[in-house]
């Protein structure tokens, strides 16, 4: 049996999502005008096989464990169309799937998500990634294995997303795995900021005792009280690879491939390129092993494309290798761990790149000299402030992330 959906854009049709009776998917664009879902799929009037077709798609589902408990029970067919088909209402970007016509004017009155509602979701969440026990849960497929949902927020208040209200703010739980994670990507994000890295706003916030990361969506915009879309894919989506292939172990997402897609498509080249170059170096001190090639995303806007601010930054290394694995996702003149790199590595990948690796070398020193001091002071911030509390010793993550810095930084330097 054949089944089909409806892709949409910025809330236009743009082409069909075909599921064939052998499961294979397959994409085709209703018209030559269509806005392209991706730069590995331009708009042309063939269709896409499922060769093709399949990476894009299969980007925008969840990942890992979450995958396996939407899909353990009642999913037939093609499991990645059976997720978009009903989760796929709001997803990264401005994405869209619907069997039928969405309606264009909604009546729907907002339902408010009170702190009870919060702290029900919190719990409930690792059990059901998508919240499909609640009352007419929300259509929304958050890519990713790390638990999330998302909600609209409008003056300070938390909604149920819908068609006409899609959601602005994604809400990040802590997992018990990793002690004080939600403090450590806090620190990593503010950290970021505080070097003028790109990207975006993230608090720290608490429900009934149970503290939560508030991340504003970057892949959003309110304008003239409306929500609007900006369309985005991540760097597995630009290469035409399937999520498992954002590590480089295994032949996946190599640094040269992602350079490769800034100087292809981005229309910011010299300042994403710069960027990018940071992104590397600012993980490196961190000690971010999992710096994937899905944590890289390019952003459609009516300018251009250009590269997506940075999100998911944090330290994994804080963390034990009984834990998790402290192989770097994608190497650096050939290695894989952090501890293993010298100061000529990091020369000889900007030479790999194309770069002036003196120039590259100075600009470096120059932007990462002060990380420590700048680390030190945000976290006396976080301490004097009234960040909810994760244990009795949360700020010891905070400690051995500056650790981890200093000890990086004296190799650069």
């Amino acid at each position: 049996m054949n089944r089909k959906l409806n892709v949409y854009l910025c809330g236009n049709r743009v082409g069909v999502l075909n599921e064939d009776e052998s499961l294979q998917l397959s994409f085709q664009y209703c018209s030559k005008e269509s806005r392209p879902l991706s730069v590995y799929l331009p708009v042309k009037d063939e269709v896409y096989p499922h060769t093709q077709t399949f990476p894009f798609f299969e980007n925008l589902s969840p990942e890992g464990e979450a995958f396996e408990i939407l899909t353990k029970d009642h999913v037939s067919g093609n499991k990645i169309f059976s997720i978009l088909d009903r989760f796929g209402g709001d997803c990264a970007g401005a994405v869209a799937f619907y069997e039928t016509e969405p309606d264009k004017i909604s009546d729907e009155t907002l339902c408010e998500i009170t702190t009870a509602n919060v702290v029900q979701i919190i719990e409930k969440l690792p059990e059901d990634p998508l919240l499909t026990a609640l009352d007419n849960p929300p259509r929304l497929s958050l890519a990713g294995a790390q638990s999330k949902f998302a909600v609209y927020q409008f003056e300070n208040k938390y909604y149920r997303s819908n068609d006409q209200f899609p959601t602005t703010h994604i809400i990040k739980i802590t997992n018990k795995r990793f002690p004080n994670l939600l403090k450590n990507e806090l620190f990593c994000m503010k950290l970021a900021q505080t070097m003028e890295l790109i990207v975006p706003e993230t608090e720290l916030k608490i429900a009934a005792n149970h503290p939560y990361l508030e991340i504003k969506r970057y892949d959003r915009f309110v304008e003239k009280g409306f929500v609007r879309r900006i369309h985005q894919e991540d760097f597995c989506q630009a290469l035409g690879l399937v999520s498992g292939k954002k590590y480089q172990a295994g032949g996946g997402v190599s640094i040269r491939d992602c350079f490769k897609v800034i100087k292809d498509f981005s229309q910011n080249q010299l300042s994403d390129i710069t960027w990018f170059i940071e992104w590397i170096v600012f993980n490196y001190l961190i000690g971010n092993t999992d710096a994937h090639a899905k944590n890289l995303s390019l952003l459609h806007t009516d300018t251009g494309i250009k590269l997506a601010p940075f999100y998911d930054l944090l330290s994994t290394e804080v963390y034990s290798e009984k834990i998790i694995d402290h192989g770097m996702a994608m190497l650096i003149n050939g290695k894989g761990k952090y501890d293993s790199l010298k100061v000529s590595d990091f020369s000889a990948l900007f030479e790999q790149l194309g770069l002036n690796a003196t120039n590259m070398m100075k600009f470096i020193r120059n932007k990462f000299s002060p990380i420590v001091s700048m680390a030190e002071n945000l976290r006396q911030s976080l301490i004097d402030s009234d960040l909810p509390k994760e244990s009795i010793s949360d700020e010891i993550v905070f400690n051995d992330i500056i650790a981890i810095i200093k000890k990086r930084l004296s190799v650069l330097l």
